[in-house]
């Protein structure tokens, strides 16, 4: 897989005007042209948080903007699959050189990010290990590039508050999902919201949210996935076994059939699904 390098004046504005920003990046792929949202979060999330997070990746990506995170374990790479399983657009930062995936495991989600038109990239040449200290500094890309930032899970400490931290600093808002007060795994995320955070409350509530930050959404970049998903409807299907037929979560595939409805292609009659007539 190629690498290319861009300076300053091939970066994205959001990202380039940043007074920190790398005089120039590592690109395996292209960065989309189209409104990015970082999702975000601690590896030590909960099982809700996961499926959360998938939900989120398959809604931004159903809105046709791109998706910005880590690669990291947990909340970051459930987003990037949502992303990946909704075919939408989604960009990786890595703490690492591009030859040197961290982790290993996730090699596969990144080169499937470059796949559908996205792109992984970094400030860090071929070769250069995955420090501990890359990783607080690789957050100020990612909220960088973002318009706005989304918390799903996160910690009193780690990398998710850092990266909200830093889009408050960099103007951008901040959406934190709010979580049981006495779950580690909410922590961050509530003092977040105790200290004027914007909250979400799922998929559908993000995506209306983010439209009065983002605009409108511009659609799905390819119509693979909506016709995926009326072949799988076939003469009609209920939501909660059309979701098991998808591999998906039962939030994704509703936001899903919800915009399908709008553009006269399903109906939706309690919880069955069925083809237009």
């Amino acid at each position: 897989m190629k690498t290319n390098t861009i300076d300053l004046d091939g970066l994205p504005h959001r990202l380039a005007e940043l007074p920190d920003c790398p005089a120039r990046m590592f690109v395996r792929g292209s960065i989309p042209t189209v409104p990015m949202v970082a999702v975000v979060g601690t590896r030590t999330c909960t099982r809700y948080g996961r499926g959360l997070a998938r939900a989120f990746g398959s809604a931004i990506a159903t809105a046709g903007w791109c998706l910005v995170s880590g690669l990291a374990r947990g909340i970051d790479a459930e987003a990037h699959r949502g992303t990946v399983a909704s075919r939408g657009l989604g960009v990786a930062v890595l703490g690492s050189g591009l030859d040197v995936w961290y982790p290993a495991e996730h090699q596969v989600l990144g080169e499937q990010l470059v796949e559908l038109g996205g792109a992984v990239i970094s400030e860090y040449k071929q070769g250069t290990a995955p420090e501990r200290w890359h990783f607080p500094r690789r957050n100020r890309i990612i909220s960088g590039l973002a318009q706005a930032v989304v918390v799903v899970e996160a910690g009193l400490t780690g990398g998710a508050l850092i990266t909200a931290s830093l889009a408050l600093d960099q103007g951008r808002p901040v959406f934190v999902v709010p979580g049981d007060v006495d779950r580690p795994a909410s922590e961050g995320c509530n003092r977040l919201l105790r200290d004027g955070a914007h909250p979400v409350l799922g998929p559908e509530d993000l995506v209306e949210e983010l439209s009065l930050v983002l605009g409108p959404p511009l659609g799905t970049p390819g119509r693979s996935a909506d016709d995926e998903l009326v072949a799988a409807v076939g003469d009609g299907i209920d939501l909660a076994t059309l979701a098991v037929r998808m591999k998906a979560q039962r939030s994704e595939v509703r936001l899903r059939v919800a915009r399908l409805q709008a553009d006269q292609r399903l109906v939706v009659v309690g919880d069955d699904v069925r083809p237009c007539r």
